[in-house]
């Protein structure tokens, strides 16, 4: 079977540790697909379209492209195309990543489906006086926490002008969403499988550090924020909340029409009442991250996590040679060894 495997090669400002990154992802991945004796294409997406040709003649995309040259929007036209020329690829459409990442947009098909989000606004003059306070002050149109800082949560009306304005000059549209205090929960979804509930240990933060996920938290290895930050999955929490974590998660997958693979992020507030952050497509498949964690919680390894994710790209292409190819393949790969 010929399986490419789209990524994002980076933008001008990426440093050598963004790009080691990605390609940390990509070259597992392919190493994964080789010890199944396939064969593989590591293709960078550039906007001159020669990713498109190479795709073209593959049975099978695995994409791990989240956007062209650093820019999180181009991510929905390439999945797109991917669409509209009838090429299998692994994870969500383009309308699931486009309207998850226009949090606007995921919050009202949340609340229209009845789900608990967090009250929200656009920052587009004054805000309500009756906005609830804490707030916290993101991009509305981007994701892997771009614009998340130490500074992202105000208590008091003259921070959040402030706030707004410094973000106004970084981005286009800026969200206010009330704050939530208390514990965060992730829940994984792959096809029809939810995977064990995680749960993020803020106690080792800073001292005086807002508990939240922020760039650095996610992307800085040995930040302050990476270090107070600490998975732990399973999640150690009662079966009832975490099923009631786990229906709330499915719901909230199902209404943004997720398929493939996801995370949805959630908090439990002080009060028991659990509320939905965010919905996230296509979320990082390193084999450190969160999606790899919880798999491995449900028993599975990280071959075993990716060869899932293709059956259900492949599954979908509704039975195809290079289908039957890769389930006939053994149930477990070996680990490949790393180089």
């Amino acid at each position: 079977m010929r399986v490419v495997i789209l990524y994002d090669p980076g933008a001008d400002d990426w440093t050598a540790e963004d790009v080691a990154g990605v390609m940390e992802a990509v070259d597992h991945i392919a190493r994964i697909f080789i010890s199944l004796n396939h064969q593989v294409q590591r293709v960078p997406v550039r906007h001159d379209m020669r990713w498109f040709n190479v795709c073209r003649r593959a049975d099978l995309v695995f994409n791990l492209c989240e956007g062209v040259r650093g820019v999180a929007q181009w991510e929905d036209h390439v999945v797109g195309t991917l669409e509209l020329a009838g090429i299998a690829y692994t994870g969500c459409g383009p309308w699931t990543t486009s309207a998850c990442r226009r949090k606007a947009v995921a919050n009202t098909l949340l609340e229209r489906a009845g789900l608990p989000v967090p009250r929200w606004t656009i920052a587009q003059g004054k805000i309500d006086d009756d906005f609830p306070l804490p707030a916290i002050v993101k991009p509305a149109a981007e994701d892997a926490s771009a614009g998340l800082d130490r500074q992202s949560v105000v208590t008091d009306r003259k921070n959040l002008k402030a706030r707004i304005a410094v973000m106004t000059e970084q981005f286009d549209e800026v969200l206010v969403q009330q704050y939530i205090a208390g514990r965060e929960f992730n829940v994984g979804i792959v096809g029809e499988r939810t995977l064990p509930v995680a749960e993020i240990d803020f106690s080792a933060m800073p001292e005086g550090t807002w508990p939240i996920l922020t760039y650095a938290a996610k992307w800085h290895v040995g930040s302050p924020e990476d270090l107070g930050s600490r998975p732990e999955c399973p999640a150690q929490i009662p079966q009832r909340v975490a099923d009631r974590l786990c229906r709330l998660a499915e719901t909230a997958w199902r209404t943004m029409q997720g398929k493939g693979y996801g995370r949805v992020d959630l908090r439990v507030d002080e009060a028991g009442r659990a509320w939905i952050l965010e919905v996230n497509p296509n979320p990082d498949l390193t084999d450190e991250a969160g999606l790899s964690r919880m798999a491995k919680a449900a028993g599975w390894d990280y071959p075993e996590l990716i060869r899932r994710i293709a059956e259900l790209a492949l599954r979908e292409a509704q039975g195809t040679k290079a289908a039957r190819e890769l389930l006939a393949a053994p149930r477990r790969a070996r680990a490949p060894r790393t180089a």
